[in-house]
């Protein structure tokens, strides 16, 4: 049967682009100290970004108080002089410090100043802030409540003790700057023109008081709640991170076993065939016709388990972190050719012709990674085919977009709902099971390791009875 020329369409599926197979617990905890550095990096940039915003707003908040001042005093508002210009400058000059300083971290891995940097822009910022507040006014502006920013980030930054500290320093910064006020050591008029209206809000002898502490106290109600759910997202993470590694424990315990469990299998897997072949071709006296037949089932039996255990192994082999062979440049035309000549016997069973297209693309990759991967597509390919059906295999260069190689059958095709799963372990279709009983469903599960550890594209399309094709996109060679 072949391939429809009707308009049925075939279903794209794309398999995603996964993570190499699992590293060993001591590289998972090791990986997890990284990501957590690296969250702290992330964070810093972040930081420093957002001050470009403050530095934007100070600067435009000084202009105003120089280009339009006229457009204060009916506001009742007093233009600001040129203290907006100098904070501003001199947090353009600590931002680039801090972004050079990040710059290098991201250089030097190993050496771990993301949080000094970070402690080092908050207790900067809250100093310029205090001065911010001073000018605009302690106590008759909500200008003091721009310290909660500073709070609420520590708390996602650090841990709650050291949030605790900044939202102390805050506080401290703070009640100085009323005191300051009070006692008129540095005079400030504020940011209302009159007079009278400052003295009237800050006059009453308890209001300086009050007003401070109530900030204060919202400042630490703000941090407990703000530190608490910090907390639990990183109780969260934590467990998160223990999970991960167990579960990377775990797959190495599995996969050990894998190899352990094939390994020991393999020897009498293949005694039991050799002695059935022996009886088969008579060496120990002609068989009666049913128990012929009784040891040539076990004959084909211990084929397909041997198939099994060759591909378990690769697996098994494909997921451990042990040492992989060293990449090699390699010819994919070649290795297409090796993979064809591989499944000849099969297809010849079958009567199914490989009709190959094959130009020069190369690849830096490990070898038996790429046999295991062109083999088992063509494999499948030949195996889902109906008889006397072609499998057409391409490989060429393309200009934008690397080598390419395409394997194209005229089979038993796959409905779309399951073309997500075909690459999981032991999965096949219902119509995959009636077609050929003697696949053991790893094939495809080998192609998705291989194509993760080389970073290979591997999208499937596909409908019933029209037939599969396999592209896959190759890197290219360095």
């Amino acid at each position: 049967m072949g391939i429809s020329t009707d308009s049925t369409p075939r279903y794209t599926y794309q398999l995603p682009v996964a993570a190499a197979p699992s590293e060993p617990p001591s590289a998972a905890e090791g990986a997890a100290a990284s990501l957590q550095d690296a969250l702290l990096v992330g964070n810093l940039l972040w930081f420093v970004r957002l001050r470009w915003v403050a530095i934007s707003a100070l600067t435009a908040f000084g202009a105003a108080g120089l280009l339009v001042r006229g457009a204060f005093p009916p506001l009742g508002l007093r233009p600001p002089t040129g203290w907006p210009f100098l904070i501003a400058a001199l947090l353009l000059l600590a931002n680039f410090g801090y972004l050079g300083h990040a710059r290098w971290i991201v250089r030097n891995p190993q050496h771990r100043g993301a949080a000094w940097n970070l402690w080092v822009q908050i207790v900067a910022d809250l100093l310029a802030l205090t001065v911010v507040v001073y000018f605009l006014g302690s106590l008759e502006t909500a200008a003091p409540f721009m310290y909660l920013a500073h709070v609420v980030l520590a708390c996602i930054f650090f841990p709650r003790w050291q949030s605790f500290v900044v939202v102390v320093v805050a506080s401290g910064l703070y009640a100085a700057c009323v005191i300051v006020e009070r006692l008129e050591i540095v005079h400030t008029p504020g940011i209302y023109l009159d007079p009278l209206l400052r003295q009237a809000m800050t006059g009453h002898s308890a209001f300086p008081w009050v007003t401070a502490s109530s900030a204060l106290g919202i400042f630490f109600v703000v941090w407990f709640l703000a530190s608490h759910l910090s907390s639990l997202v990183r109780q969260q993470e934590r467990e998160l991170a223990d999970a991960n590694v167990r579960l990377t424990i775990a797959q190495r315990d599995k996969t050990r076993h894998m190899l352990r469990t094939t390994h020991e299998l393999k020897a009498p897997f293949a005694a039991i065939a050799a002695n059935a072949q022996l009886l088969l071709r008579g060496n120990c006296g002609v068989l009666p016709g049913e128990a012929a037949e009784v040891v040539r089932r076990i004959a084909a039996r211990c084929r397909r388990l041997a198939i099994e255990i060759q591909e378990m192994l690769q697996l098994a082999n494909l997921q451990s972190a042990d040492e992989q062979p060293k990449p090699l440049r390699l010819d994919l035309a070649e290795m297409v050719h090796w993979a064809i000549a591989r499944v000849g016997a099969a297809a010849q069973a079958r009567r199914v012709t490989v009709d190959a297209d094959l130009a020069p693309a190369h690849v830096v990759a490990v070898e038996d990674h790429i046999k295991m991967l062109l083999t088992n597509i063509i494999a499948n390919a030949v195996a889902y085919s109906y008889e006397g059906g072609t499998v057409r295999v391409r490989c060429h260069v393309a200009a934008s977009d690397g080598p390419v190689i395409t394997i194209e059958d005229e089979g038993i095709g796959i409905p779309a709902d399951k073309l997500p799963r075909i690459f999981d372990e032991y999965y096949r279709t219902e119509e995959a099971v009636r077609h050929n009983k003697d696949s053991t469903g790893l094939g495809l599960a080998i192609v998705r390791h291989v194509a993760a550890s080389l970073e290979i594209r591997v999208q499937v399309e596909s409908a019933p009875n029209c037939g599969t094709r396999f592209t896959l996109r190759f890197p290219r060679a360095g």
